[in-house]
């Protein structure tokens, strides 16, 4: 594969939002709370899309490593199809159901195979909103756990919110008008911009650049070309001494990383 800067439409009035849902319930009270967080969004504005673990067919991962060394999974599957889409988005919204204190095992599988993602900050600062629900517990063993994989990811966490049946929040409509309200409030702010970065952002940009130094002058003396190594060094990561920087750099014409070839 080769890297390619591609012209972004950043201008385009109608704005694309993926939901990406770990509940196999298409009528549970996951996408329900997603949907009352957007019902205020303006309809001929955003384009919603809402994916479920079973509109895809998504083996879990092996285990082999190879995408480290490749930056793309050896399975063959519709991965790539749900990976599109989540990088085509303006802003992706992340959301699972709490089982056993913990994301479901299906949103668990994608991530697992998406895990190249986190050597290179794939995300790019996209904004990113992670929800939960759940019954009487779990509050935060969702929300925050997951937070973490999407920065490390390289998105940009600008929201986040648990809605529970007990207390009743998930049923109560006052509470749900005011965390909607709080909420798409940052979605409008945040889909209007540039990419953005942050202090979490930050620190794992640089964690994982003097990482990448260390394996490439490893490599070299090996003679082992590695696939995450030229990803820094092809988008200009490895030349920028702060996310932020790299961020700006991108946006001065607007565009984009995209990964295109075999």
């Amino acid at each position: 594969r080769f890297i390619v800067l591609k012209t972004r439409n950043r201008g385009e009035k109608m704005k694309k939002i993926v939901a990406l849902i770990g509940s196999r319930r298409k009528h549970g009270n996951t996408v329900s709370f997603i949907q009352a967080i957007l019902r205020d969004l303006p309809k001929e504005e955003y384009s919603i899309e809402y994916i479920f673990p079973q509109d895809f067919q998504i083996h879990s991962c092996i285990g082999c490593g190879s995408c480290f060394s490749t930056i793309e999974c050896t399975i063959k599957d519709e991965l790539p199809l749900l990976q599109k889409k989540i990088l085509d988005s303006d802003l992706c919204i992340v959301a699972s159901p709490v089982y056993v204190h913990y994301m479901t095992a299906d949103l668990k599988i994608i991530l697992d195979r998406c895990s190249w993602w986190v050597h290179t900050l794939r995300l790019q600062g996209k904004p990113i909103v992670v929800l939960s629900t759940c019954d009487c517990n779990g509050y935060r063993t969702v929300i925050e756990p997951l937070s973490e994989i999407m920065t490390f990811m390289g998105g940009n966490v600008i929201a986040t919110a648990n809605g529970s049946q007990i207390p009743n929040q998930l049923n109560n409509e006052q509470w749900l008008n005011s965390i909607s309200d709080k909420i798409s409030k940052r979605i409008k702010k945040y889909i209007e911009l540039p990419p953005q970065s942050n202090k979490f952002l930050e620190n794992n940009f640089s964690c994982m650049k003097q990482c990448m130094i260390w394996k490439d002058e490893l490599l070299k003396a090996q003679k082992v070309r590695n696939r995450e190594v030229d990803y820094w060094k092809e988008s200009g990561m490895l030349r920028c001494e702060s996310f932020s920087d790299y961020l700006s750099f991108l946006d001065k014409d607007g565009r984009e990383i995209q990964l295109i070839g075999k």
